[in-house]
This record gives structure tokens, C-alpha cells and sequence, in this order.
């Protein structure tokens, strides 16, 4: 099994620490190192065995990856942003990317959420080698999540989560070999920019309950609000909200909606469903 002289894990998240005990307790690396691409989790468990260190621009990882000259182990956890063609040239690196899809679906950004807002019927991890295309480098490891109808995208990225970093022990222990994809798998061939949002970000009135489900629950990162807060346009004018409940009502009527201002509520009442949208706020006509 080879060994590494150096690991490297770059990203944004806590999830890095994680990671790194895993490569540890592996065997396979030296030394190890953490770049984190912003704050959110730096500083939070870090161990004397392991650098850590915030990167503030892409330009400065990109040229310490460059200058490597040791044989290293560049893991992409969450990582933010693209590996330049000159850094995949390093003959020094190999690096190894975590994508939360089932490649080769979702491509890009946010995988976790288009997964929810297309009604995929499968979900997972996929650890795969970094080339110059986005997302197409060949698949080392591939493990399926059960999803349901009731599951957002902060639940189904949590869940993701551990299927990853089971995956990279797994990995680890097995080698970089390449595998051929999961089976049943749809590929759009669509590319997910940072700044996609499902339908914009629009709740659509015209859907039916199911849709609009996929859409609340793929735009739900809790308080993170990866991809902001969903808007509605009604007669009214254009609302925002925090928090939102569907669930079926007995009683049958015709679809309509309900603005209830002392409550902070908009009520959608559609063939036996109701969605509360809770803690609304009015915006700017848009």
C-alpha cells in the first residue's frame, strides 16, 4: 500500500478535523496539514500533530500546492474553490475530491439540494480523483443514502457527512482504484454553479404539493441559509419567510391562500395540504 509523505485537507468546514484523524490513524501519510478556505471551523479542534492554517485568497493555496515537493496526499473536503491546471500538473500531488452526489449527477455546487429539488431516487458520496473537468475525474468510491420525502438539505448534507468519511476509511484501507459509477444514476449532463438556485429561489403557486415540498425542503440549509431565504409573490406583494410546516388536512375546498398578519403566517391551501409559511416578511417589490 503506498505511502504518503504528506497529506494535505483543504476546505471550509469542521469536518476537516475528522477527516484528518481518519487519514491519521490510516498510517498511510507523514505528516498532515489543514487549509481552511474560510473560518467557519478553524481553530475548533486542533491538535499539535497537525498544521492548520486559514487560506485568505485561492491564489494563495494554488501556489503552495504548486511549490510541493514531497510526495502528497491532497484531500477536497467542502473546499470552495477549483484546482488550477497548474496544480494538477504537480506530479508530486495526487488529489482526491468529495463530492455529495452520485456522480456523474449534479456536477457542481450544492449537490445535496438539487438532489432533494430534482426527486432523485437515490442520494450519496462519491470520492473521485481531481482533473481539469469539473466533477468528471475517475470515481474511487461511491456509497448511497437513503433520503425520504420529509428530508432537507441540511439533514440529507448531514447524513452525507458520515456516508463520507466512512467512505474514506474505507478508501484508505483499499487504494486508489478506479471504480465504475452506481448504477441507475441519471446524468443531465448540467453543471451547478455556486450561484444556481432551484427555481430561483421563487415558490412556485403553481405547483402541486409535491413540488413545492421538493423546492422548500432543497432550499432549507437551517440557519445557514446556503442558498438564501425562499420568496413568494402574491397579489399582496413579495414575502420571505423563516420557518415553514406542510402537512394534509381532512377537509377539502378549493385551493387558496390565507395571509394571517397578527400570526406572521401565509396559509396555502392546496387540494389536501396545507403549507404554513411562518414568520414572513414583507420585501421590496421585486
Amino acid at each position: 500500500m503506498e505511502r504518503y509523505q504528506k497529506g494535505i485537507i483543504v476546505g471550509g468546514t469542521g469536518l476537516l478535523y475528522q477527516a484528518a484523524e481518519i487519514l491519521e490513524q490510516s498510517g498511510r501519510v507523514g505528516k498532515i496539514e489543514l487549509y481552511f478556505c474560510n473560518g467557519n471551523g478553524f481553530g475548533k479542534k486542533q491538535k499539535d500533530t497537525m498544521l492548520c492554517r486559514q487560506i485568505a485568497e485561492k491564489k494563495e493555496l494554488m501556489e503552495l500546492l504548486i511549490q510541493e515537493t514531497e510526495e502528497t496526499l491532497v484531500l477536497s473536503v467542502m473546499n470552495p474553490w477549483l484546482f488550477t491546471e497548474e496544480v494538477l500538473q504537480n506530479p508530486k500531488l495526487l488529489v482526491i475530491n468529495l463530492h455529495h452526489a452520485l456522480l456523474p449527477a449534479h456536477r457542481g455546487r450544492n449537490a445535496e439540494a438539487w438532489t432533494i429539488y430534482e426527486g432523485d431516487a437515490k442520494a450519496g458520496i462519491t470520492w473521485h480523483k481531481v482533473d481539469p473537468q469539473i466533477d468528471r475525474g475517475t470515481i474511487y468510491l461511491q456509497k448511497e443514502v437513503a433520503t425520504d420525502n420529509g428530508m432537507t438539505s441540511l439533514k440529507l448534507l448531514s447524513l452525507l457527512n458520515k456516508a463520507a468519511l466512512s467512505g474514506l476509511q474505507e478508501l484508505l484501507l483499499e487504494g486508489f482504484r478506479e471504480r465504475a459509477p452506481i448504477s441507475g444514476v441519471s446524468d443531465s449532463g448540467k453543471l451547478h454553479l455556486a450561484k444556481d438556485i432551484p427555481n430561483g429561489g421563487w415558490l412556485d403557486l403553481s405547483w402541486g404539493p409535491e413540488q413545492m415540498s421538493r423546492f422548500l425542503r432543497a432550499m432549507d440549509y437551517g440557519i445557514m441559509q446556503v442558498m438564501g431565504r425562499p420568496k413568494v409573490r402574491l397579489p399582496e406583494g413579495v414575502y420571505r419567510w423563516k420557518s415553514w410546516q406542510m402537512r394534509e388536512i381532512e377537509e377539502k375546498g378549493p385551493d387558496h391562500i390565507k395571509i394571517d398578519a397578527e400570526c406572521k403566517e401565509i396559509q396555502i391551501f392546496k387540494k389536501e395540504t396545507k403549507l404554513i409559511l411562518k414568520q414572513i416578511e414583507k420585501m421590496e417589490d421585486e
